[in-house]
């Protein structure tokens, strides 16, 4: 799983686990974000090319329980801003994650889908437009239709796609 998506899927699950969050707003994050890729992770890069990049994410978390006892647990994130390659060429990115999990009722695994998307254009000969959809849990990203080299689905290691 994507680390960005891990980390806010593991703190949601706590906090219902907890019981806190049941009845709390939806939870809002600003952050600085910032990633380093090369052609040596990602094959959509031209040969010797390293990008680097930053700018600000904004998550937000939403916690449902429905009469049944069936919590949903629902992200959307979104990050842009700018990067440069190793010759000064400028670029803007942007990336999308949402997901939605949800358990068959108290004590019980969540399970969802997730749909990612990152996208880098500029002046440069860098340009990329990579995403995936999968089917996740705790422990393991199941991919159900990707393009541009995203992930590596087995480990959730960074590909073609840094955040």
């Amino acid at each position: 799983m994507k680390r960005s998506s891990l980390a806010v899927f593991a703190i949601a699950v706590f906090a219902v686990v907890a019981g806190s969050a049941l009845a709390a707003p939806p939870e809002i994050t600003t952050d600085s974000v910032s990633f380093v890729m090369s052609s040596a992770t990602c094959s959509n890069l031209p040969a010797g090319t390293t990008i680097r990049g930053s700018g600000t994410i904004k998550s937000i978390t939403t916690f449902t329980t429905s009469k049944k006892g069936v919590t949903t647990i629902m992200n959307t994130t979104h990050a842009n801003g700018t990067a440069t390659d190793q010759a000064g060429n400028t670029y803007v990115f942007n990336y999308a994650n949402h997901f939605s999990v949800s358990d068959s009722g108290p004590g019980t695994a969540f399970a969802g889908e997730m749909v990612d998307a990152f996208a880098l254009a500029g002046n440069g000969p860098a340009h990329l437009n990579n995403g995936f959809r999968a089917l996740f849990d705790l422990v393991t990203l199941e991919e159900l239709s990707s393009r541009g080299d995203p992930i590596d689905f087995a480990t959730g290691a960074p590909h073609c796609d840094p955040l």
